[in-house]
Order: structure tokens, then sequence, then C-alpha cells
């Protein structure tokens, strides 16, 4: 990957699944059972992180190959490597979360559709698709290709990428507070 700061982004991002996963060994099997009737189950939690990473890729299949030459004029200008954390700033103003786009809900049902196992092997696949896409792109041109995202500041690429992160996190720190597992 030509870009460091992406490639760090995308190792946190394994590695939080991998401890997630591990954590949730317990409840083996029982993915699908919400741990209180208002809140997601893990696998309605995978379900809605794998939609926002397909819909993040998505969005770049259009977005990248029109933005890079706009971001290559601006190369050498600096840029921001990390992201804020939206989702604990918005909870501290607001006090309540930041309501997910219906895009990104898991539908109704999912569970009787999708296997568990299926869903993460699906996650991590959309995300290795992601990484390929981004993989030749450089940290300086990376950093000027921007979203218009006010809610996260209108990031660039590399903090898009770290705050799927932060995304995946907050969710993860989520189920562990729901399932008890902290």
């Amino acid at each position: 990957m030509k870009s460091s700061y992406m490639e760090k982004h995308f190792h946190t991002l394994y590695k939080q699944r991998h401890e997630m996963s591990m954590a949730m060994e317990p409840f083996k099997g029982e993915e699908w059972k919400r741990p209180c009737e208002d809140k997601w189950s893990f696998g309605e939690t995978f379900y809605h992180l794998f939609l926002m990473v397909k819909r993040f890729k998505q969005l770049n299949k259009l977005y990248l190959p029109l933005s890079k030459p706009i971001a290559a004029i601006r190369k050498n200008k600096p840029y921001e490597t990390h992201s804020k954390d939206v989702y604990k700033q918005y909870h501290k103003k607001h006090h309540k979360p930041m309501k997910a786009p219906s895009m990104l809900i898991p539908p109704k049902e999912i569970q009787k559709n999708t296997s568990f196992a299926q869903l993460v092997t699906s996650l991590d696949a959309e995300t290795k698709q992601l990484q390929n896409m981004v993989d030749q792109i450089k940290d300086e041109i990376a950093g000027h290709i921007r979203y218009p995202d006010p809610i996260a500041d209108y990031p660039n690429l590399i903090q898009s990428i770290h705050l799927l992160g932060i995304h995946e996190n907050h969710h993860f720190q989520l189920c562990k507070e729901y399932y008890k597992l902290v």
C-alpha cells in the first residue's frame, strides 16, 4: 500500500475485528440474539458495519476517479491523517447516540437469510476490496481527497479510513457494554 497512514488504519480495523470476535466467544451460536429489545445483536451490528464499508466502497468507485486529479493539484499542502471521534462528540453534545441513516440499518429478519460466519467473511471481503481500491493512492493525494460530510468535518480519504475504525470501535464498545463483556 502506498499510503502508510491508510495501511495503519486498515490494520487497526482488522485487529479490532479479531479482538471483538475473541470477546464474542461465549456467545457463539447466539450472535443474532439481542441483548435488549431495543439494542442491536452482534449480527445486526456486524451487518451495519458491512453496509458502511460496502456503501463507502460504492461511493468511491465513482468519487475517486473524479477527485484524484483535483487532489493532485494540492498534493504539496499539509493534510490531516486522523479523525476525531464524531460519535463521542455527537453523544456529548446531543445526549443521545447518532442515528444511522436508513441505508445503513440492518433489515428486519436478516438473521433468517444470513449466517454470522458468512457475514464476517463478507465484511472482511468488502474491506479488502476497498483496500485494493485505494492501495495505489499516495498519502499526499489521499490527504486531499475530501468527502462532503459536515458531521465528520469534511474528512479526507485517510481520515475516512480512520473514521471507519472509530465507527467500528464505537459499535464494539457498545456491544461489550450491552452484552456485559467489559
